[in-house]
């Protein structure tokens, strides 16, 4: 049988099964309706106002993590009212030793493990997502949106709101006051009714979840469990009208390629406009002029050796953050890191009734493009202002349906890419998903293009290869794949992605195919690998403690997949299993075994004919990953790994060993130190058949922040790199090309003040050293002084 009927046979199979499956929910949500009042409150964690008196009180004394709904051991009740523009919400969370509480001054969105109450609101109750507002005994905010139908949670989105957190003899009380023109709801209801979910996170010995509602532990969808409120009686949105101008201002020095003892200097000045403006309730224009789309903090540090796929990094600026769920699906077709530098950006999302709509269109001064294949992504640059357009629709049919519609445009000149797609979500009952996705594109690549890929001194003399087996490996990077594209006007390509999921209290099992042929392109998303078709099969089985005992629950999982290309050729075949066991002190451990067959990275011309691919290499590895935290506000983990790996750079298996670390720790409430460190080494036989190193790649990232109060904190980061290679262990490059060592360290000193998301001031600098020598000879190449200043008028 066939792969792809095998896949169609096993999905059916286990459909039939869903189907078959009478899953009834246990129905624990507490309803209630929201109180309305009026006057001035003050947001000031005291709840001396006599409005409080009026407010509706919830407790919340159910423990649905890691216990299974238990009765609380601590006492918290939630204060919820409204004025008609206003959601207020005030906790009052008892605790037995408040000197062990968890609250230290934090960055937004940063005071996760900390102690914490909040809440959740389904505003439109359709159970596809929900707002998420938590707040640290300090005051400390963490805002985001919950996903169901793409199943994913961030806290990218920042609203505009008001917090206020003291700690006090009894423990602590935080007061919440939420504008409804935040919200995106439909006021032309005479009464709303939300989904709602009260939370606290209480982390002793364990991680206490609490909650107003019990969560069924076999229903992965928990916003589908919310309880349901009525109130907001004739709420309106207003004009919902926010104007943020904005000044970046920089001062750059860059040591000249030709004469190290000369500075390229740059001074650059520049001013924008932001405007965020709710036409009607349910319709959101973004708009900006000039926008200032660089970011203020570094990434993450991480290594990129051996790597054969581009790294992704995730999304930091405000106007693609606001209302990107919007633009959300099963594969990621909107990356908006890909967009450099517009002169103009403009988005409008709205919702109505079942249906929801996102659309966005940009500017680019250059056009950056991931050429996928199907053993390795590299870059290509297109040097031309280019234009980037999205278009999303989603309607929730029904509440256990949802479709949708998804097109992407990038075009420049002579350069063009349109995706085009449907998609779907099916929730047959609590326990059983099954989704799809469709696309279908259409690109054109200018004619030079393939001269980028060309690794000789003259590009005049590169030559487009008339057949993949005519290039030449020493001339050509190794990404055959890609490289018929390279050379065609224009070609079309499709994707699609089918898959079923169940998931009860012990049980998680599911089935999911991809397909990616090679001529398919989603230049303005993520997609970094073409030319593939993948089935995946795995199971999870999960056994739970009894409560109040050392440990919490053990899992084992293991999946087993199978990729080819376009020609039926093998190009993965993949066994993993691991064991998980969680314990006290939020400790997590996993132990972790993988068999895989690979191909490596190049051809033998002499063995085209016969095999028409790669080599296979046949990897065991093992890993172990643990975490814990022992103490208040220390964090420890480490992740040791090792076992046969493919060496890209050569075509072979070698031998790589890795070991991560990462210390987080709150000396006190406003400082905390964090280091990462990364060891990666890989050794390989050599030319003489004599196993022998290839590289030693070692990594730190150090970062500690000192938090003034909740507004303003004072960051310094320090990235440092050290690599080894062994030249005379690669078997394909001159070693006269290969840079036996390099180091290189990056600095930056950030100061910020946040009165909101969008009124904030940075104050920076940054700099960077590199060499090819000793560590005391590394000499400074680039440095850099920066300021932004932004200011948010709301009407």
């Amino acid at each position: 049988m066939s792969i792809s009927k095998y896949v169609v046979f096993f999905t059916f199979s286990l459909l039939v099964h869903s189907l078959s499956y009478a899953s009834q929910s246990l129905n624990t949500n507490k309803n209630f309706s929201i109180p309305k009042t009026q006057g001035d409150i003050s947001i000031d964690a005291k709840l001396d106002e006599p409005q409080w008196q009026q407010a509706k009180h919830i407790n919340i004394n159910i423990v649905t993590r890691p216990y299974d709904n238990t009765p609380s051991p601590i006492s918290t009740e939630a204060l919820l009212m409204e004025d008609g523009t206003t959601f207020y919400i005030a906790f009052i969370a008892k605790d037995p030793d408040p000197s062990q509480i968890r609250a230290f001054l934090k960055d937004r969105d940063r005071a996760w493990g900390n102690d914490l109450v909040g809440i959740k609101i389904d505003t439109y109750n359709e159970q596809r997502s929900a707002y998420r507002f938590m707040v640290n005994p300090l005051g400390v905010q963490i805002d985001g949106i919950e996903n169901e139908v793409t199943n994913s949670e961030s806290d990218s989105w920042d609203g505009i709101w008001h917090s206020a957190g003291e700690i006090n003899e009894q423990g602590y009380i935080v007061e919440m006051a939420l504008p409804l023109r935040m919200l995106n709801f439909n006021d032309k209801l005479k009464e709303q009714t939300w989904g709602i979910e009260l939370v606290r996170f209480y982390p002793r010995n364990q991680n206490l979840r609490i909650s107003n509602i019990q969560l069924v532990r076999g229903n992965n969808c928990e916003i589908c469990q919310l309880a349901k409120v009525t109130g907001f009686k004739e709420a309106k949105q207003g004009s919902n009208l926010m104007i943020t101008p904005s000044l970046v201002a920089s001062s750059s020095e860059t040591i000249n390629e030709d004469d190290e003892n000369l500075w390229d200097k740059d001074n650059d000045v520049e001013a924008s406009l932001d405007l965020r403006w709710g036409i009607t309730p349910d319709i959101l224009l973004n708009a900006t002029i000039n926008p200032d789309f660089s970011t203020v903090e570094s990434d993450n540090a991480r290594l990129n050796i051996n790597n054969n796929f581009a790294l992704f990094n995730e999304e930091k600026r405000p106007f693609f953050l606001d209302n990107a769920d919007y633009f959300d699906s099963n594969y990621n077709l909107v990356y908006t890191r890909n967009i450099n530098a517009p002169n103009y950006g403009g988005k409008l999302t709205g919702r109505h009734n079942k249906h929801s709509f996102g659309v966005f269109f940009t500017d680019d001064t250059s056009t950056n493009i991931l050429i996928p294949g199907n053993r390795k992504s590299s870059i290509a640059t297109i040097d031309d202002e280019s234009q980037a357009s999205a278009f999303r629709y989603q309607n929730n049919y029904n509440e256990k349906i949802t479709i949708g519609w998804i097109s992407t445009l990038r075009t420049a000149q002579d350069y063009k890419n349109l995706v085009n797609g449907i998609d779907g979500r099916v929730r047959f009952n609590d326990e059983d998903v099954a989704k799809f996705q469709f696309l279908q594109s259409d690109t054109e690549y200018p004619d030079d293009l393939y001269q980028q890929f060309c690794d000789i001194d003259d590009q005049n003399d590169c030559e487009p290869p008339a057949e993949e087996n005519d290039c030449d490996l020493y001339g050509c990077v190794y990404n055959e794949s890609a490289l018929r594209t390279l050379q065609t006007d224009s070609f079309k390509g499709h994707a699609y992605r089918i898959s079923y999921e169940h998931t009860d209290s012990a049980w998680h099992y599911f089935a999911k195919y991809n397909e990616q042929n090679e001529g398919f392109r989603g230049d303005l998303g993520f997609i970094s690998r073409v030319d593939f078709n993948k089935f995946v099969t795995g199971a999870q089985r999960r056994w739970y403690a009894d409560d109040n005992s050392w440990w919490n629950d053990v899992s084992v999982y293991s999946d087993w997949d199978i990729s080819h290309n376009d020609n039926g050729e093998l190009l993965e075949k993949e066994f993993d299993i691991n064991a998980q066991l969680r314990a006290k002190y939020e400790s997590y451990f996993r132990l972790s075994y993988t068999d895989r067959k690979q191909v490596g990275s190049r051809k033998d011309k002499s063995d085209l004919a016969i095999t028409g691919n790669t080599d296979l290499f046949n990897e065991k590895q093992w890993s172990f990953f643990s975490e814990v935290k022992p103490i208040l506000g220390l964090y420890l983990n480490m992740n040791i790994s090792g076992g046969d790996a493919i060496d890209y750079r050569n075509n072979r298996l070698g031998e790589r060993q890795q070991l991560s670390t990462k210390v987080s720790w709150n000396i006190n409430r406003h400082l905390e130190v964090k280091l990462k460190q990364t060891y990666r080494s890989l050794d390989a036989k050599n030319s003489q058949g004599i196993n022998d190193n290839v590289f030693i790649a070692r990594l730190t990232d150090f970062r500690a922040t000192y938090q003034f109060n909740v507004m303003s904190f004072l960051r310094f980061s320090l990235i440092y790199n050290n690599t080894h290679r062994n030249p005379d262990n690669y078997l394909y490059i001159d070693p006269d090309d290969i840079t036996a060592r390099s180091k290189d360290l990056s600095s930056e000193l950030l100061y910020a003040y946040k009165i909101n998301p969008q009124t904030v001031f940075y104050l920076g600098y940054s700099s960077h050293h590199g060499t090819e020598e000793d560590f005391s000879n590394l000499e400074k190449d680039t440095h850099r002084g920066f300021l932004k200043f932004s200011y948010a008028w709301i009407k």
